[in-house]
């Protein structure tokens, strides 16, 4: 049995919190769920030893923080709670020391006669302009706790299409970095014993074998100029990511590569359109849900294309004018669709599908790279180890075969 702290709403909207020691959370959930009361949340009181003083600090609000705060106040509001009721509930769960007192002014500001989107617009680090601006419209027409509902829902679909990806590219990543851990410690721990043993021996070394002795000398020789090289190489590469000219290169040279450039695409295209539907069905304009849908980007391409269309946009131009400008960016049968929705006047259902499909074939596209890096990496694997035995091992088997 465990001690379990909740809060709940009743049926008439009063809030209610305390303690409940049940087998489980889940019990305990069930246990308070009853006569039409509205659980808010439910946690361990982390009364024992081992899970004493464990939390640190958090200054961040990640993804799926984002993701049950807009759920949850979707929820609170559903049942009846006020805005700043609401997000005082959710402001104890935050462990975010920044998000909090972010909270603490917009609770402030709303109780000062002000509407919650003028709150987070003031807090750009937690909530972006696709947020605050999403959430206006809510206020505007009234349907708040539906809005809030539909940020939550966007707001998995692109981290679930963005941890796909980073999953994706971080099993190579972590190969290729442990690999090179590891030749480091050879080449600066281990081959100057190596190197040692055959100088004492004053046999004739291959030529593979003298590449990688002389290598490890070097590297033994002047650890802090090869160290100080590249921190020197990480910040000029910092710097060039940082002007803007360069980016956009480096983002373009991505776009082109054979794989990852399709898959970048498709990357950028599903997220683009699923905010675009989005703000279009919450009342946004199609102007201002580009505007707003393409700061979401973090492909500049697709950034600075995005921003040529707002003057094709307000001179009432449709949206397919302004793609058709782009073919590498927006794929032809992503351009029939959307004219086809601007024809039909259900341009919604044309982004869900968009969206839809590219979200598939981020899904395909994974789960395919996966399959075909891991026996790349092996490969990898196996001709570095191999070349650092062969050096290793052949003025050995010399040296055997001469007696």
């Amino acid at each position: 049995m465990a001690k379990y702290l909740y809060k709940l709403v009743t049926r008439e909207n009063k809030i209610l919190q305390g303690a409940l020691v049940s087998s489980s959370q889940g019990a305990a959930a069930k246990t308070l769920a009853v006569d039409g009361a509205t659980l808010l949340w439910i946690r361990d009181d982390g009364s024992a030893w081992w899970k004493k003083d464990l939390a640190l600090p958090s200054f961040g609000f990640s993804k799926p923080e984002q993701i049950n705060f807009f759920r949850n106040l979707s929820t609170m509001l559903g049942a009846g709670l006020s805005i700043a009721e609401a997000l005082r509930v959710l402001q104890e769960q935050i462990k975010g020391t920044g998000i909090k007192k972010s909270l603490g002014d917009i609770i402030s500001d709303i109780e000062n006669g002000k509407k919650l989107s003028d709150g987070m617009r003031k807090h750009p680090s937690y909530f972006s302009e696709f947020l605050y601006e999403t959430v206006g419209v809510g206020e505007v027409t009234g349907k708040l706790t539906d809005v809030l509902e539909r940020i939550s829902v966007e707001l998995e679909h692109d981290y679930e299409i963005t941890r796909r990806v980073r999953g994706a590219m971080a099993y190579p990543i972590v190969v290729v970095v442990v690999m090179f851990i590891v030749i480091v410690m050879l080449t600066a721990f281990i081959l100057p014993k190596i190197a040692d043993l055959f100088s004492e021996l004053k046999a004739e070394l291959p030529l593979p074998t003298r590449i990688l002795l002389g290598t490890s000398a070097f590297v033994e020789r002047h650890p802090f100029i090869i160290g100080g090289a590249m921190l020197a190489l990480a910040g000029a590469a910092y710097a060039l990511w940082r002007k803007k000219e360069t980016r956009y290169y480096i983002h373009y040279a991505i776009l082109k590569m054979p794989i990852f450039g399709e898959l970048a695409r498709e990357f950028n295209l599903a997220r683009f359109f699923r905010a675009l539907e989005a703000l279009f069905v919450s009342g946004v304009s199609l102007v201002r849900s580009v505007d707003i849908a393409k700061k979401i980007l973090k492909n500049d391409v697709y950034r600075s294309a995005l921003e040529g269309a707002h003057p094709i946009l307000i001179h009432g131009a449709p949206l397919t004018e302004a793609l058709h400008l782009h073919p590498f960016l927006f794929p032809l049968q992503t351009r029939r669709i959307v004219e086809v929705g601007e024809r039909t006047g259900k341009l919604e259902d044309v982004f869900s599908r968009i969206s839809a499909y590219y979200e598939r074939a981020l899904k395909h596209k994974t789960q395919m790279l996966a399959s075909l890096i891991e026996p790349l990496l092996i490969l990898m694997i196996g001709f570095v180890v191999g070349g650092l035995a062969l050096s290793v091992f052949l003025p050995i088997y010399q040296l055997s075969s001469a007696f």
